[in-house]
């Protein structure tokens, strides 16, 4: 029997956004608009070290599917790039 959860990808991200982040909510859910920086306080390299969590957590080597940050500016964004990175983990 498999041990993998039936996390969805949104739930996913919160909850590592909510870790990774110094100032997230503890309550309720997180709008897809809150910005990474200003909103939840994470920066650059946090924002790195949050994706390389998440394509672990997928089974994804982000740097083997050439993952791009660039334009990763609020939590909507990084929940789009989750289900990127979950889509190269199918193909």
């Amino acid at each position: 029997m498999s041990d993998v959860t039936t996390e969805t990808t949104e739930a996913q991200v919160e909850r590592l956004v909510r870790e990774y982040s110094q100032s997230a909510p503890q309550e309720g859910p997180l709008s897809p608009r809150l910005s990474l920086r200003d909103d939840l306080a994470i920066e650059s390299l946090t924002l790195v070290s949050l994706a390389v969590q998440l394509g672990s957590e997928l089974g994804v080597d982000v740097v083997d599917v050439g993952l791009e940050l660039g334009d990763v500016k609020t939590l909507g964004d990084l929940v789009r790039v989750a289900r990127g990175i979950s889509d190269a983990r199918s193909v």
